[in-house]
C-alpha cells in the first residue's frame, strides 16, 4: 500500500513537472526562438523577437490571470474551469494578433509569422469550442508547435522532440486530472490542423535577412 502511494506521488510530481515545462506560454516562445534562429542564424535576433512576444503576447495575459486568481475569481493559474476562460480567450487572441502584426512590421521570419497566425487560429477555434466543451490548451499548443517545427525542420531531432513533448504533455494533463482523454485528443487535433495549415498555406511571405530593429 505504501509503495502504491509513493508511486502515485511520483507520477503526479512528474506530471506536474511536464505540465510546467511544456506549458502553453513556454513552448510557443521556444518555438519562436528556434524558428528565428534557423532563419537568421542569429541568437540576438531570436532573443529580440522572444522579448517582443513576451511584452505583447504574454505579459497582459499573465497580469489578468494573476489578478483574477488573487481576487479569488479564478481557481488556478492554468484557468482550469471552462467558464473562467470566457474572458481569457478574447484577451489572449487580441494579444496574439498584436504580436502577429508586430512580427510583420519588424521583419520576423515567415515561419515565425505563420506559426503565430496558426496559434491565433487555434485559440479562436478553442474559444468557440470552449462554450460547450473544455479543450486542453497544453495539448493544443504543444501539438501546433510540433507540427510547425516538424514542417520547418524536416527529418530532424527538433521535430521528433517536439512531437514527443506533445504526447508527454497530453499524458500529464490526464494524469493530473485536469483533462479527460477526449479533451486532450481534441486539443492535439486542433493544434495539428492549425499548425499544418498555417505552415503549408501558399501565403506570399518573404523571409528577411535580419530583423528591422
Amino acid at each position: 500500500m505504501k509503495a502504491t502511494r509513493t508511486g502515485a506521488v511520483i507520477v503526479r510530481w512528474v506530471a506536474r513537472a511536464i505540465s510546467a515545462i511544456i506549458h502553453p506560454v513556454v513552448v510557443p516562445l521556444a518555438t519562436l526562438g528556434i524558428l528565428t534562429y534557423l532563419a537568421h542564424g542569429s541568437l540576438t535576433d531570436a532573443a529580440r523577437l522572444v522579448v517582443v512576444a513576451v511584452a505583447i503576447g504574454i505579459v497582459p495575459i499573465g497580469v489578468l490571470v494573476l489578478v483574477q486568481v488573487a481576487r479569488g475569481q479564478w481557481t488556478d493559474m492554468d484557468v482550469s474551469v471552462r467558464r473562467q476562460r470566457y474572458i481569457l480567450y478574447p484577451l489572449g487572441i487580441a494579444c496574439m494578433l498584436a504580436a502577429v502584426f508586430s512580427f510583420v512590421e519588424l521583419g520576423a521570419p515567415s515561419t515565425a509569422i505563420r506559426a503565430a497566425v496558426g496559434l491565433v487560429a487555434a485559440n479562436v477555434l478553442n474559444s468557440l469550442i470552449n462554450f460547450g466543451y473544455k479543450v486542453s490548451a497544453h495539448a493544443t499548443t504543444a501539438a501546433l508547435c510540433a507540427a510547425v517545427l516538424w514542417l520547418a525542420t524536416p527529418v530532424s531531432l527538433i521535430g521528433v522532440a517536439a512531437a514527443a513533448a506533445a504526447l508527454l504533455v497530453g499524458w500529464s494533463r490526464v494524469a493530473l486530472g485536469r483533462h479527460t482523454g477526449g479533451q486532450v485528443v481534441l486539443g492535439w487535433a486542433v493544434g495539428l490542423i492549425c499548425g499544418a495549415v498555417a505552415m503549408l498555406a501558399p501565403w506570399p511571405l518573404v523571409v528577411p535577412a535580419r530583423l528591422m530593429f
